[in-house]
């Protein structure tokens, strides 16, 4: 049955109200991405990674090729690949082979099967087969061993136990809350249990097809034992793990520990071909020496096929199991990964996984925490473009009444128009909610008659609503420059908050309207919303048939038109003023979909501020349109972050280009009670005209 939208609630509000996972989850998020940032100093990671994309995305296209060149060259090397196309099947396939493992076991003696960590042995309930099965089954990971103690599942693709702190482990374990006692009484406890072994159960993160060979990648040295000292190894792993040769192999290896762990390398890489063997008496080869005398690859399709053969989540198939997108998603830092994501498989990738192996309604609640603040995609090492496929997933997962009563009144404009008008004089006065203009940019607008260039001023509806400052001080700018600027009031929405919803026949409802309201308009269209001009000349395209042509061509961000001004004419700011030091957020869609960052910068620059970057633990500042109505909570964890941020530069005024964060920023500052200035680009540069 799936859970319930409140039942999920709880436990996202539950996740928020426990200081010792908040203190967790930060510590670790923000070492991980630390690390992360210094393994890459020494590596190019956007030559890096395209390398690897080209390679992953060619390997795509020959999997039946290498399936069949894998299962011969393992075959040859003395190992056996077995084929299942779901979960009950592999799982009966894996107990099928310990069952024949354990056939000489003396009567009585309970069969152990050790385990290295492997999210596709999550991912099919192997656990509780084997042991519904009488099997005695040992994770062997020091984090899985935690979290298969806890009765829990992983938290995290590569730290499964990363919402547990030591003093957690010790509890489990009976031992002193050290990371010493504990480690050393897992490696004591475990022992006997690798001596004990009949059967050693891994995953891998590749799988050679010119060789046969499998590789693992690990720190811990328990994937060594597990893999060496039972007689049976049983390897399970996904079909999307093949690749052609050793050289895609060492591109994974370059990208992979760099963007999980941020190291240069694991600790231990295991190349595994067939079962150990010798030759040194006699030249005469013999199978199972020191190590397994079998090794079985079972090879899972689970629903990866059918991901393989849809154009918008093919791509997916393409990941290297590395967690970094995990590591840098603000709402994962804020809640885990037992909210954010399915049942198994969490972080944004899981978001995208989940659906194709456990079924939509395993994550569609879980969806909706997602931000979409792009930080996924940037940090991926393959490029996977998570944000649009999790909002694929979103269309057809439920949405909530709030998120369905928003969307039913920004359809209809002159209703919208009417109710906030009456609710600017008391918007806000609740803490940490945002406040709306009483005054909105298009009754404010005046009729210019000048013989200057035409320009057209689209809004957006949260400049004209909430932050119409932004586009009054557009209108100045432009004015100063000479130009002739134009008002369109039949304006509404991008349909950006539509999309974010999941709702793309709203978004391409609401993208053609302003379309054609800005058709007749003249000279070039400038928003002072760099989300609704990404939208727009970017997005629009995925929710429906395009918009008009020639006005997508006439858009422009109001950061790159107002710095072409400056660069093309200094005097019309006066830069020599007293510098004022202004702290910079980058809004999700200008740093990351846009790819401006030092712009904005250079700009205020220009108009005689000096910029100072902020010392974040976050990627975003929690708006993300509707994302802040339906999870309140969330959104504010991530503004108060961002507030912590702009208090550690010492500046009094906070800049960004984008009306949504502004609001957001200024209402959880409201909460807070800070005397902070929150203010558009365009508005400090406004100031200093000349």
């Amino acid at each position: 049955m799936p859970e319930s939208r409140s039942h999920f609630s709880r436990r996202v509000n539950h996740a928020l109200d426990d200081p010792k996972l908040q203190k967790a989850l930060i510590g670790a998020m923000t070492g991980l991405r630390g690390r992360r940032n210094a393994a890459f100093e020494s590596f190019d990671f956007a030559k890096g990674r395209a390398e690897l994309k080209r390679r992953r995305q060619a390997n795509l296209e020959r999997l039946p090729e290498l399936l069949d060149q894998f299962a011969q060259r393992l075959a040859a090397a003395g190992g056996a690949v077995h084929l299942a196309k779901d979960a009950a099947e592999a799982c009966d396939i894996i107990g099928q082979l310990c069952w024949n493992a354990g056939s000489g076991l003396p009567s009585g003696r309970r069969m152990v099967v050790t385990k290295s960590k492997s999210m596709a042995t999550e991912e099919i309930g192997l656990n509780d087969y084997l042991e519904g099965l009488g099997m005695e089954v040992v994770e062997t990971d020091l984090g899985e061993r935690m979290v298969q103690l806890t009765h829990t599942h992983p938290s995290h693709l590569i730290a499964p136990a990363i919402h547990l702190t030591k003093e957690d482990a010790a509890k489990v374990f009976g031992t002193e809350p050290t990371v010493e006692a504990i480690q050393r009484h897992a490696r004591e406890s475990l022992r006997q249990k690798f001596i004990e072994a009949t059967v050693g159960i891994s995953g891998a993160n590749m799988a050679i097809a010119e060789t046969g060979t499998i590789v693992l990648v690990t720190n811990e040295g328990n994937a060594d034992l597990t893999t060496t000292l039972p007689p049976v190894h049983i390897a399970l792993f996904g079909i999307d793990k093949l690749v052609a040769s050793l050289d895609d192999a060492v591109a994974v290896l370059r990208m992979l520990p760099r963007s999980g762990t941020g190291q240069l390398i694991s600790s231990y890489v295991n190349w595994i071909t067939g079962p150990s063997r010798s030759a040194d008496i006699e030249q005469s080869l013999t199978i199972g020496v020191h190590g397994p005398r079998e090794l079985h690859c079972v090879i899972i399709d689970n629903g990866r096929e059918k991901m393989l053969l849809d154009p918008i989540f093919r791509d997916a198939m393409t990941y290297i199991r590395c967690g970094a997108c995990s590591n840098a998603c603000p709402p994962f830092m804020a809640v885990s990964g037992h909210q954010f994501g399915g049942h198994i498989y969490n972080g944004p990738i899981g978001l995208v996984l989940t659906p194709f192996h456990h079924g939509l309604e395993d994550a569609d609640l879980a969806n909706t925490l997602c931000v979409q603040c792009n930080a996924c995609q940037e940090i991926c090492p393959v490029e996977i473009p998570l944000p649009r496929q999790i909002l694929e997933h979103r269309r057809r997962g439920r949405k909530s009444l709030r998120k369905r009563a928003v969307l039913g009144l920004w359809t209809r404009p002159q209703l919208a128009d009417t109710l906030m008008r009456a609710a600017a004089p008391f918007s806000g006065l609740v803490p940490g909610t945002p406040k709306l203009a009483r005054t909105p940019i298009r009754d404010r607008v005046q009729e210019h008659h000048v013989d200057g260039e035409p320009l057209t001023i689209f809004a957006s509806c949260l400049a004209d609503r909430v932050w119409p400052e932004a586009a009054v001080a557009l209108e100045r700018i432009a004015t100063a420059a000479g130009f002739n600027v134009g008002f369109p009031k039949e304006q509404w929405c991008c349909g950006l908050v539509a999309a974010n919803a999941g709702d793309f026949k709203t978004a391409h409802k609401l993208t053609t309207t302003l379309a054609e309201s800005l058709r007749n308009s003249r000279g070039l269209i400038v928003t002072p919303s760099a989300s609704c001009f990404g939208a727009f000349t970017m997005d629009a395209p995925d929710w429906g048939a395009p918009p008009d042509e020639g006005v997508r061509e006439r858009m422009r961000d109001s950061t790159r038109f107002a710095l072409q001004l400056l660069d093309a004419n200094r005097n019309l700011v006066d830069g020599v003023r007293l510098s004022l030091k202004i702290a910079y957020h980058d809004s999700c869609q200008t740093l990351r979909q846009l790819g401006l960052k030092s712009e904005p910068r250079r700009l205020l620059e220009l108009a005689g501020y000096e910029v100072v970057d902020l010392p974040d633990i976050a990627n975003c500042c929690g708006f993300g349109g509707s994302f802040s109505l339906e999870w309140p909570r969330v959104a504010d964890r991530l503004a108060q972050w961002k507030l912590d941020a702009i208090a550690k530069t010492g500046c009094a005024v906070v800049a960004s280009d984008n009306p949504g964060c502004l609001m957001h920023i200024a209402a959880a500052a409201r909460k807070r009670g800070l005397e902070l200035r929150v203010a558009h680009v365009l508005e400090l540069v406004a100031e200093h005209l000349t």
